[in-house]
C-alpha cells in the first residue's frame, strides 16, 4: 500500500492549500513547520464524557496515576528517564521498522 499522506513544509504549500490548513488547525502556520494530513473511515472520534462519566473517568485515572506512582517509589529520576528514554527508542524503531516493510526502505533507493 502506498503512502497517501505526504509531509511538505509550511512554505511548499500553495496559498489556498496553506488556507485551508490553517483553518483547520485554527491558527497560522510557520514557516519551518511540517504538514501532512490523514483521512480514514471509521468511528475513531468519540465525544468526551461530560458529568458523572466525566468524573469517574477521571477518578478512575487518579488511583492509576497513584498506583504507578507507589510503583515507582525509590527509583531515582535517573532511572525513570532512562526507562522512558529506552521506551521511546523502541516505539520508534518499532515504527520505522513498520514504515520500511510497507513502503520500503528510503535509504535503498
Amino acid at each position: 500500500m502506498q503512502s497517501t499522506s505526504p509531509t511538505r513544509k509550511a512554505r511548499e504549500l500553495s496559498p489556498d492549500q496553506r488556507q485551508a490548513v490553517e483553518g483547520l488547525l485554527g491558527r497560522v502556520l510557520q514557516e519551518d513547520e511540517n504538514v501532512s494530513v490523514v483521512a480514514f473511515q471509521g468511528n475513531v472520534i468519540q465525544a468526551a464524557p461530560t458529568g458523572q462519566a466525566r468524573q469517574e473517568a477521571y477518578n478512575r485515572l487518579r488511583v492509576r496515576i497513584d498506583e504507578t506512582a507507589l510503583r515507582a517509589e525509590g527509583v531515582s529520576d535517573f532511572e525513570i528517564n532512562a526507562a522512558i528514554d529506552e521506551a521511546v527508542e523502541f516505539v520508534r524503531h518499532q515504527s520505522l521498522n513498520e514504515d520500511h516493510r510497507r513502503y520500503g526502505d528510503p535509504r535503498a533507493s
